[in-house]
């Protein structure tokens, strides 16, 4: 079954396997391997392309956050209070909830300090509805910007 296997995209699903669907049906076994490795099977004759679901979902999770990066507006602590940097973005094509990104120092640690944890916790508590407005996209960046109130500095 395994012809000439081409990259398709980073992550979940990493090679395209390209045969025909006569192909596939001789070696079921082999095609679920393929497709527990995360890997799509193209059937060239039918001009279709298997895949686990679970694998479309996070591909297309994958394209929507992409997406959003070129969305997604960034604030500052004289804009929010907040000691790091807060990215929000509207939903776009995401299938998550509404969420906020923090920048963390160091960069390459996942903990923020509880200080900056309680701040973002009250940044997001006094500004609740004015975010859900931009996630819903009922108002624009430069609407975002003039109705964020930061939090009180300490």
């Amino acid at each position: 079954m395994v012809s000439n296997a081409t990259r398709l995209l980073t992550w979940p699903m990493s090679i395209t396997i390209r045969s025909s669907s006569q192909e596939v049906l001789k070696d079921l076994v082999l095609l679920r391997r393929e497709l527990d490795a995360g890997h799509a099977v193209a059937l060239t004759d039918l001009g279709a392309v298997l895949a686990r679901i679970e694998d479309i979902h996070a591909l297309a999770d994958q394209l929507a956050e992409e997406e959003l990066l070129e969305h997604m507006a960034s604030f500052r602590k004289d804009a929010t209070g907040v000691d790091n940097t807060i990215w929000v973005s509207p939903k776009g094509r995401t299938r998550h909830a509404a969420r906020i990104k923090v920048a963390i120092n160091p960069p390459d640690t996942l903990n923020a300090t509880s200080h900056v944890l309680r701040q973002v916790q009250e940044f997001v508590k006094i500004n609740r509805d004015v975010l859900t407005d931009y996630w819903e996209e009922r108002i624009d960046t430069r609407q975002l910007d003039r109705r964020l109130r930061p939090i009180a500095s300490r």
